[in-house]
């Protein structure tokens, strides 16, 4: 468990707050900002990607690959469009298109706080929510999820534009707990068990990324600053 968080701000000094109370998340600029895995998260079988984001751009300038494995593009998570997100395993491209099974009911929404997970079982069929929600459907594949880096995953401009926070990557099938996961950010998710678990600012110290989960798998903000934890979150 980590201690309260203390964070050095230029103009605010030391700043304290209770543990899960989620007050920093991180902001990246699409450009070559990055928190990177000391190593791959790799997984064959059941699987779990929780995260909170608040984009401020699809599909524009190539500022939209969340996370992924740098420095290539075999696995990656992509916003496309507002209503079309890609998941890509090992090679393979899994398309969301809450636009064509949704209607585009719960598409994403710029400049807002919003919940995503990717959930793959037992029979290897994945599903993406938003807020809890599904979206875009479902899709098929069993290939291997490798993810080691957020915010950029190609060596060039291609990155995240926004906030991440409370990333959370599971080697299970955490349906069951899809409500918990998405309903709030500041929650001890330490009863899930989730292998990474970054809290993105909150108990962290510059430019050192705690994880949480049982990995032991810190992160490291890379063409970052301090200023990027920001108090800024879900």
């Amino acid at each position: 468990m980590n201690s309260p968080i203390i964070a050095y701000r230029a103009n605010m000094g030391v700043q304290t707050t209770a543990p899960f109370a989620n007050t920093y998340s991180l902001e990246f600029d699409g450009v070559d900002d990055r928190l990177q895995l000391a190593s791959d998260f790799s997984e064959s079988g059941t699987f779990t990607v929780s995260f909170w984001m608040k984009p401020t751009a699809v599909g524009v300038n190539g500022k939209q690959y969340v996370m992924g494995t740098f420095p290539g593009n075999t696995n990656f998570v992509k916003l496309s469009q507002l209503g079309v997100i890609y998941l890509k395993v090992a090679g393979s491209l899994q398309l969301f298109n809450e636009g064509v099974v949704g209607g585009g009911a719960n598409n994403l929404v710029l400049n807002t706080w919003q919940h995503i997970a990717f959930i793959r079982d037992s029979s290897n069929v994945i599903s993406c929510y938003r807020n809890g929600s599904s979206f875009g459907g479902t899709t098929t594949n069993s290939n291997t999820l490798t993810l080691n880096s957020f915010g950029r995953i190609i060596i060039n401009t291609f990155g995240f534009q926004g906030g991440l926070d409370e990333i959370a990557l599971f080697q299970t099938d955490e349906t069951s707990n899809l409500s918990t996961l998405s309903t709030s950010p500041a929650v001890d998710l330490s009863g899930l068990s989730p292998y990474i678990w970054l809290r993105n600012g909150d108990g962290d110290t510059y430019p050192t990324i705690t994880d949480n989960g049982s990995a032991s798998n810190d992160g490291t903000m890379t063409n970052m600053a301090t200023e990027d934890i920001v108090e800024d979150t879900p």
